[in-house]
């Protein structure tokens, strides 16, 4: 039986060979496609300049027969010659313009897909998770009547990446979060005076209720959220540090008129009914830590400061992922020359693969010792 580290190391190989492989033989095809294209986009002027030098030419060679012979009989002629000649190369030009402009077309499906694939197999290879996570930010915002999420990764390597996520997969973000949906009756102590006898400070309270989620994020293992009230500029950011073995709470109320640290002034702190306040936090967390699997589309992507999605630099990406895993991908690749699976990938067929990707397959077989190509 295979073990799970055997298991991982097959993924990380299908997903090298499948993905990573594939992005950057799409890339090559982009750039092939494209240069075709920048070359009829050149050569089109060119072509229209070397019609109109004929016309020209024409025109040239019939003055020259003029005045060879006796012009008088051979003007009206001409004019008749090049009135012909000008609306048949005319019509000519037009034909191959628009020549010129279906291959362009034509070329450019080509281009947009090349490009397309590129990105959704940079997109798959990451989305399997075979990179070291250094940091991560789930974070989701109220815009325009739907909460829209997003995790960013800092990886090993100086490498980052945001996925979108699907925020409707999860029941409690399909719409408007608001915190009485998930507990009743919680107020917030927000003010505190002491009356004239001495006795028992006198506390002011806000019942949020109303409140709706306007934003949370879970950064570095911590909780932010903030409700916001939707009838005044009244929000309450609450803040959830998680340790070893207890939670630790800080809640701020803020409006028009002041800030309120509601957990840092012990009056207001001790009125506050932390079981109604936990749980719904907890209930949060957990939601957020559920969508964080539901990725649906790469929208950023850097390496070493460089933005690879815009600029198209997926070869800088996929050497730094192959010297990131390029001792568990030998292994494989030596267990692969001792192996006679025919269901398994072959060295042929990475051989192939690497063939296919031109430079940057060379450069790959380098690093994995696969030789000669």
């Amino acid at each position: 039986m295979e073990t799970n580290q055997q298991l991982d190391t097959d993924l990380l190989f299908k997903a090298f060979y499948q993905y990573l492989l594939d992005a950057i033989i799409s890339k090559n095809e982009f750039e092939n496609h494209k240069n075709s294209q920048d070359s009829l986009k050149a050569k089109l002027p060119n072509s229209i300049a070397e019609v109109e030098n004929l016309q020209v030419s024409i025109g040239k060679s019939l003055e020259d027969y003029k005045s060879n012979t006796v012009s008088g009989l051979f003007e009206e002629t001409e004019k008749e010659i090049k009135n012909f000649i000008g609306v048949s190369l005319e019509k000519f030009k037009r034909k191959l313009s628009d020549d010129f402009k279906t291959k362009i077309a034509e070329l450019e499906g080509s281009v947009s897909a090349a490009k397309t694939n590129s990105i959704k197999n940079i997109q798959a290879f990451l989305s399997m998770d075979f990179l070291k996570i250094v940091d991560s930010n789930i974070y989701v915002k109220w815009i325009n009547g739907v909460y829209d999420a997003a995790v960013r990764y800092t990886a090993e390597s100086a490498i980052e990446y945001d996925f979108s996520l699907n925020s409707r997969s999860s029941d409690l973000f399909k719409e408007s979060l608001r915190f009485g949906f998930l507990e009743k009756g919680v107020r917030i102590p927000i003010n505190s005076v002491s009356n004239w006898a001495g006795k028992d400070a006198q506390v002011d309270y806000e019942k949020i209720d109303k409140f709706y989620m306007a934003s949370s994020s879970i950064n570095k293992g911590n909780l932010f959220v903030e409700f916001a009230d939707p009838d005044s500029n009244a929000k309450v950011t609450f803040v959830m540090s998680r340790g070893k073995e207890n939670s630790f709470l800080s809640i701020e109320y803020k409006d028009d008129n002041h800030t309120v640290d509601v957990t840092g002034i012990p009056a207001l702190n001790n009125m506050l009914e932390i079981d109604k306040i936990q749980v719904p936090l907890d209930r949060i967390y957990g939601t957020l830590k559920e969508i964080e699997s539901n990725k649906t589309k790469l929208v950023r992507l850097v390496v070493d400061g460089i933005d690879i999605l815009s600029s198209g630099s997926f070869r800088t990406l996929a050497v730094k992922i192959v010297e990131i895993e390029k001792e568990p991908l030998k292994n494989y690749i030596r267990q692969m020359f001792q192996s006679e699976n025919k269901e398994k990938i072959t060295i042929e067929n990475l051989k192939q693969k690497l063939k296919l990707a031109g430079e940057f397959g060379r450069q790959v077989a380098d690093i994995l010792e696969v030789n000669p190509l």
